[in-house]
């Protein structure tokens, strides 16, 4: 039994779970944006820019921060934490990847599937039909070394998560030594790895995570900042990310992610107090399977909605803002039935979340 280094509240506990399922929710959101093209507007460019850019970089920030307090909480060694993140996180990568690539394979087998759902050539590995894969294809699909992401990219997340992970006993043992040299030099480190990608973000978020742990600061103490001043700061540091200045992503990136994390906590625990939890909280336990589910559902919804919808702008911001739920619906829908299968592999798939017996927060 691993001892526990940081006591987390049951209040805490639904908050998290409740902000998690939001924040896929947003995920989700964020990959529909492309419902949008059919309009052209000012407007609807800079939400979108916004929707990728500053808020949805703070939101995954959180799900970073969030995953080393629930990392660190308990004392863990290497190999312990290694394997437990194989079965939550390779176990599940590796899975869904290869599902929707044999996937897209069947479809490429049959033209006038392919057809009707069509896919863009990013999606189909830069234009490559399956068959046609080289061995570093076939490497970059489940990695995502070369092009950035992996072939379902949403899961470009559960690899940095994974990766980070990796180093979590490391991260400790420098904070441990001096916390603020170590913070220095791991926000430096996180500013270079911004250069290639997202590495950076996971690093800084994770570290964070465990110096709220260090220091043993309660998450509730985010209610006593006042939520205005928070607000405000938060939409002054989006409303920055539109200065066309090539360096202001690397200066105010940290800031974001710090102030996004205290506003997002905030929301979540008045939503528990307010109890606008209720059905939030059922549906929590499958956040990861809806989000595992999602991407390429998603593109099969788009491509349907768009052949049955007339693409006028009013017709499309609602197909936009219902899209989305109805998708959420259907995952779970999903989830659902395959967990009620006598020998469902949904909890093996899912490394043992949204299983049943699931009692306690996930992982």
């Amino acid at each position: 039994m691993r001892k526990e280094v940081y006591h987390i509240s049951l209040r805490t506990s639904q908050m998290i779970n409740v902000v998690r399922l939001i924040m896929i929710i947003g995920v989700i959101y964020v990959h529909a944006i492309p419902i949008l093209k059919p309009i052209d507007s000012p407007i609807i460019t800079a939400f979108s820019s916004l929707m990728r850019g500053p808020i949805g970089t703070s939101g995954i920030a959180l799900f970073f921060f969030l995953s080393s307090i629930l990392t660190y909480k308990k004392e863990f060694t290497f190999k312990s934490n290694f394997r437990k993140k194989c079965l939550s996180l390779l176990l599940p990568y590796i899975a869904f990847i290869s599902f929707w690539i044999l996937v897209v394979f069947v479809m490429q087998l049959y033209t006038p599937l392919l057809v009707l759902f069509h896919f863009d050539s990013q999606v189909i590995l830069w234009g490559k039909p399956v068959i046609q894969w080289t061995p570093l294809d076939w490497f970059d699909a489940y990695t995502g070394f070369v092009h950035g992401t992996p072939f379902v990219y949403p899961f470009w997340f559960i690899r940095d998560l994974f990766l980070v992970n990796i180093f979590a006993s490391l991260i400790k043992k420098a904070v441990d030594s001096n916390p603020y040299i170590s913070g220095i030099i791991l926000t430096t480190i996180s500013i270079v790895l911004m250069q290639i990608g997202t590495y950076g973000l996971t690093l800084f978020s994770f570290a964070l995570g465990y110096y709220v742990i260090k220091f043993n600061i309660s998450l509730e103490k985010v209610n006593d900042i006042n939520i205005s001043l928070i607000l405000v700061g938060y939409v002054a540091l989006v409303l920055c990310f539109s200065i066309t200045f090539k360096y202001i992503y690397y200066i105010l990136v940290f800031p974001l992610v710090i102030v996004g994390n205290i506003l997002y906590l905030q929301i979540g625990y008045c939503l528990i107090d307010k109890k606008h939890d209720k059905y939030l909280l059922k549906i929590a336990p499958w956040s990861f399977g809806i989000f595992c589910f999602h991407e390429y559902f998603l593109r099969f919804f788009r491509k349907i909605a768009s052949m049955i919808i007339p693409q006028i702008p009013i017709l499309v911001i609602i197909e936009y803002c219902i899209l989305p739920l109805v998708l959420c619906l259907f995952c779970l829908l999903i989830c659902k039935i395959l967990n009620s299968l006598p020998f469902s592999p949904l909890k093996l798939l899912l490394g043992g979340r949204g299983s049943k017996s699931s009692k306690r927060m996930n992982k």
